[in-house]
């Protein structure tokens, strides 16, 4: 998988970004804490401050970022590096599941599964013609039925054409995941490449290495652990569904 990964330039920016969008969700949390009588619901904003701190540091390497939904409520970006025509988007490990992508996985101790994430599935098909470790593209082209479990929210037919212009726009979708320790810290952040064929995310390398400045102090975690009563499922988990975006920075 060594042809998949991004150059070390591209990968520094990336992880430093996901690092310094991690502290500035903090520092929100910590003034929506003293200035509001209730702020649980800042909880869920954790990516939304992610992926624009990378929006505003990979202008800079070649990169164009678009919105786009997953789902009818959760807006995510995209990431483009406009020479290479590489497609990347970050997600939560906490629910992201290597060995069945499309679907989520819920860090709850009953086994529960998020919904398909239909969207996921289909960016995986710019990867239809790529090479993995195993053999996986003699499988069948009718396999692909298995996993096309449309979202109500969406029409086959916006399904197709966005992926029509997916394929012709991008060579290869590529997911990075970032991971927090016991101690709510950014510990592991891994590059992934999606197989439509078989579902399996392939690791293609550990960016933990890049990784600096993650420390946190006693009032950063005591701001952001959740409360031990508390059930806590980031809603984007459940989204599915691809749906018409808008591109940014044009």
């Amino acid at each position: 998988m060594n042809q998949y990964k991004f150059n070390s330039q591209h990968s520094k920016m990336i992880v430093e970004a996901i690092v310094e969008g991690y502290r500035d969700y903090i520092e929100h949390r910590k003034d929506r804490r003293e200035k509001m009588k209730i702020s649980s619901a800042f909880a869920w904003t954790k990516g939304n401050f992610i992926e624009s701190k990378i929006a505003e540091e990979c202008i800079d390497f070649g990169f164009t970022y678009k919105k786009s939904k997953a789902g009818l409520t959760w807006d995510y970006l995209q990431f483009i590096h406009g020479d290479s025509k590489i497609l990347f988007l970050i997600k939560n490990a906490a629910y992201f599941n290597e060995d069945c992508f499309s679907q989520a996985k819920l860090p709850t101790n009953d086994g529960r599964n998020g919904g398909r994430r239909t969207y996921l599935h289909e960016l995986s098909k710019i990867n239809k013609d790529l090479s993995f470790p195993s053999n996986t593209q003699q499988v069948a082209e009718g396999n692909f039925g298995y996993y096309e479990q449309l979202s109500f929210l969406v029409t086959e037919k916006q399904i197709k054409n966005e992926l029509n212009e997916f394929k012709s726009s991008n060579n290869e979708f590529h997911i990075l995941t970032y991971a927090l320790d016991d101690a709510y810290q950014i510990s592991e952040i891994m590059h992934y490449l999606p197989n439509p064929w078989d579902n399996i995310a392939y690791p293609v390398e550990s960016l933990s290495s890049y990784i600096s400045g993650a420390d946190l102090t006693d009032e950063d975690r005591e701001v952001i652990a959740p409360d031990s009563n508390d059930d806590l499922i980031d809603p984007s988990a459940f989204d599915i569904g691809i749906l018409d975006d808008k591109k940014q920075n044009e």
